[in-house]
């Protein structure tokens, strides 16, 4: 069974008035939801920042600095993208977050906030994954810097063995200088994807085997 096979199981059927009162109630929940982001959101707008150093990556121009990221804006959004120097292709999941980014950054753009990919593979390897997904973000390498083990973004584990780790960087141009005003990893990224927000509202959610669910629903490994 895949999830384009329907599920027998189902939600109880009501009368309309039964499912708006029961809709009521989720309602209410979901905008204390609402006001609880909104003060974190809050907070978010008020943490300090740090200088980052202006690392040189590799385009598939040549080089570029963190600060050309920017382009002709102040705001820059980084998705750091798990694709390892010895990967032919870029991690699943973070493959699948590319693919739910606008098919244009232009509304991005009119807010002053320009958008790129970086990753530690070598910039051919990108460019190859980039034209076999059709992506046209930017997106450099970071191959010959520090840079995804200066912030966390790849680690070592008890092994000595890399560990990479998915998700976004925001920073704010001050000075010609690139500075880091927040940043996210693991379920943090899941804000900006838009797909998974609308099957967290469907009847069957994800259909992930995390999920808190009714018994008969549908459930799959993640990214599986």
């Amino acid at each position: 069974m895949t999830k384009r096979d329907q599920p027998k199981a189902a939600p109880e059927i009501v009368d309309r008035a039964a499912f708006e009162e029961a809709l009521a109630e989720q309602v209410a929940a979901e905008k204390e939801v609402t006001r609880h982001n909104d003060r974190v959101a809050a907070a978010r707008r008020r943490l300090p920042m740090v200088e980052v150093p202006d690392y040189v990556f590799t385009g598939p121009g040549g080089p570029v600095p963190l600060s050309g990221l920017f382009g002709d804006t102040y705001l820059l959004v980084v998705q750091n993208v798990m694709f390892g120097a010895d990967w032919d292709e870029g991690c699943p999941s973070c493959t699948w977050a590319v693919d739910n980014l606008p098919a244009t950054t232009q509304r991005l753009s009119e807010e002053a906030i320009a958008f790129a990919m970086i990753s530690q593979a070598p910039i051919g390897k990108l460019e190859a994954w980039r034209a076999e997904r059709g992506w046209e973000y930017p997106w450099v390498s970071s191959a010959g810097t520090t840079y995804h083990y200066d912030w966390g973004w790849t680690q070592r584990d008890e092994q000595g063995g890399e560990v990479l780790r998915p998700g976004y960087s925001y920073y704010l141009l001050k000075d010609g200088k690139p500075y880091l005003t927040y940043m996210t990893t693991a379920r943090g990224v899941e804000a900006v994807l838009p797909v998974a927000q609308m099957m967290d509202r469907t009847a069957y959610g994800r259909q992930e085997e995390w999920e808190d669910s009714p018994a008969g629903w549908p459930q799959y490994p993640t990214y599986g």
